[in-house]
């Protein structure tokens, strides 16, 4: 199966983005169309990529599922990320599950025992190391769905000034309105 039966007339075109030393695409094709190089080894039918999709959302990083024996490179993956509707999808789902899974982990690293015998130097060497774990998943997860786990400022602004000449207005229109109804009613002037 060729590139252009996966990503069709959505194959981009990366020459500018790499140097003038880089061939085009077009000039990467023989006499008879077909693109010259290694044949594509994973195509969107494979189930590598689901199987990227759920290293992600368990928890690892795209760069930490392609580190997996037969994965894809990561060139490939971005490629497949940027080309294929269907496939960023489940990878944004899948980033924000990874989010989900970060929080957890900051839970439990957060309730982990110390385990038996450290002391001194020690003891304060794991705290730390605990810290920093859960200070590095406290940032990813608020980066990735900043909407659930990240700091909330409220940035909105209400304008309640009172207009004086509206509020009179609006007390002369009561007034005539009440006088229609009572004879009572004391007329007020806007001076």
């Amino acid at each position: 199966m060729s590139v252009w039966a996966i990503f069709g007339d959505n194959f981009p075109n990366y020459a500018h983005a790499h140097g003038a030393g880089m061939k085009t695409l077009a000039e990467k094709t023989t006499k008879s169309g077909a693109i010259m190089g290694r044949p594509v080894e994973f195509p969107i039918e494979n189930p590598i990529w689901q199987r990227i999709i759920d290293e992600i959302a368990g928890g690892k990083s795209l760069s930490g599922a392609l580190r997996l024996e037969g994965m894809p490179s990561y060139g490939l993956a971005k490629l497949m990320i940027r080309t294929n509707p269907e496939f960023k999808e489940a990878y944004e789902k899948a980033v924000e599950d990874r989010a989900d899974r970060l929080a957890e982990e900051i839970v439990e690293l957060a309730d982990a025992e110390p385990p038996d015998g450290l002391e001194g130097t020690a003891m304060s060497a794991w705290v730390n190391q605990k810290r920093l774990q859960v200070d590095a998943r406290k940032w990813v997860a608020s980066k990735l769905k900043p909407r659930t786990y990240g700091d909330r400022l409220d940035v909105s602004v209400s304008d309640n000034r009172i207009s004086v000449i509206q509020a009179l207005e609006q007390a002369q229109a009561r007034v005539q309105i009440g006088m229609a109804k009572s004879d009572d009613v004391t007329d007020v002037e806007i001076k």
